[in-house]
Parts: C-alpha cells; structure tokens; sequence
C-alpha cells in the first residue's frame, strides 16, 4: 500500500525550493519525529510555508472529474476510486491542512486523483514518509531572469 500526505505549499517557497524539495521532505519528516518543544517550532514553520486545503472548491473539482465513472465513491470528504480492470484502488481524504491518499494495486485510480490536484494547483507536494518518496505533482518552473 502506497501513503501519501499531499500538501499545498505557498507559491513563493515552492518556487524557491523547486529542484530541493528533498529540504521540504526532512522539514515534514523531523516534524514527524520530534519531541514536544523542537515539534512545536517545526510545526510554525511547517504553518509558515504551507497554505490551507481549499476543501470544497476541491471536492467540486475531484466529483465533476469523476462523477461519471460507476468505480467512483465519494463520502463527506472521502473519495475513492476502485477500477477493478486494472486492479487499481485508492482512497483520497481531504483534511484541513493536507490531503492523505491511499492506494495500492496499479497506479491507475491513484493518478487520476494527482492528475485532478495537479491541474487544481501547481504547488502541491506529495509525500510518502514509509517509501521516502517525494515530489511535486506539477513541476515548477523556475523564473528565468535575463
């Protein structure tokens, strides 16, 4: 089983760290194994570089995409998506502060929901803290200055 938590982080802080996201990562991976005082202040800056989930303009976008597929369940902020032909399941829940998807089999359901947020918002990065995976569902391209 796949575990992301996806987060959408702050356009000026995404643009800048395009390309050393790994900086990100070990940002959100100390915070999740720290003690009370250090997790506090990683916590601010983790609040400090992170914008909040705009759950229902979400949820309109990821029902509008899908609604038309009889493999698509969606509960409160629960969605999930199950195409039995490719052995694909995954299961997107948006909290407040971040989106966590599960998946597992094929790579299909679960694409389909990065592919919904990539076009929602450029600046969302994902997060699999077991598999140590990360990356940006949109590349950012860096400004070029002449």
């Amino acid at each position: 089983m796949r575990d992301y938590h996806i987060y959408l982080i702050e356009e000026e802080f995404a643009a800048h760290y395009f390309g050393r996201e790994s900086l990100i990562y070990h940002l959100f991976q100390d915070h999740n194994q720290a003690k009370s005082n250090r997790k506090e202040t990683l916590s601010k800056q983790i609040d400090f570089i992170t914008k909040s989930i705009p759950a229902l303009r979400i949820q309109q976008t990821i029902e509008s995409n899908l609604s038309r597929y009889s493999s698509y369940k969606v509960d409160s902020n629960k969605h999930t998506l199950e195409w039995n032909e490719f052995t694909s399941y995954a299961k997107l829940t948006i909290h407040n502060q971040y989106i966590h998807l599960e998946s597992s089999g094929s790579y299909e359901a679960e694409t389909a929901f990065f592919e919904i947020l990539r076009k929602f918002d450029r600046c969302f990065l994902a997060m699999d803290f077991k598999s140590n995976k990360y990356g940006w569902l949109n590349p950012i391209r860096e400004r070029k200055f002449i």
